[in-house]
């Protein structure tokens, strides 16, 4: 059994409990990856070189949002049930389970955010049709 879990996380003190957590149960560091967005200068404090120039203290950069992603690669079912809980105590936002993903496969961020999409989107897919009337709508 191979498989990397992946969870979104609202903050980080969210991922450090998990990290903490993750390694007293004997998950070893070399089987867990945190990702970080790298923050963005918010539209508010965007200025010109010419201001930023002549400006006494520089502009502030805060990240957009303060999200986290971890990937955890498991070999055995106890791992599994360890990291799921773990996840879902620390208040994940969403988990992935993806089989047969090393952790080298994880490291790139970008290829975990296609399969996610791919597979939301087969989600989508597969969810049947459904069609409302204005008599359904004024019941609700």
């Amino acid at each position: 059994m191979n498989f990397t879990i992946v969870g979104l996380f609202p903050a980080q003190e969210n991922i450090q409990k998990v990290s903490t957590g993750l390694e007293e149960s004997g998950i070893t560091n070399h089987n867990l990856l945190i990702y970080k967005t790298a923050p963005k200068q918010t539209k508010a404090r965007a200025t010109g070189f010419w201001e930023r120039l002549f400006l006494e203290s520089a502009p502030e950069y805060t990240p957009d949002n303060e999200e986290l992603i971890t990937s955890v690669q498991v070999h055995n079912e106890a791992e599994f049930e360890t990291v799921q809980k773990s996840f879902q105590q620390n208040k994940a936002v969403k988990i992935y389970e993806f089989k047969d993903m090393t952790i080298d496969e994880a490291r790139d961020l970008n290829y975990i955010r296609k399969i996610v999409q791919v597979r939301a989107k087969s989600q989508i897919y597969a969810l049947p049709q459904i069609s409302l009337t204005a008599g359904m709508l004024n019941e609700l």
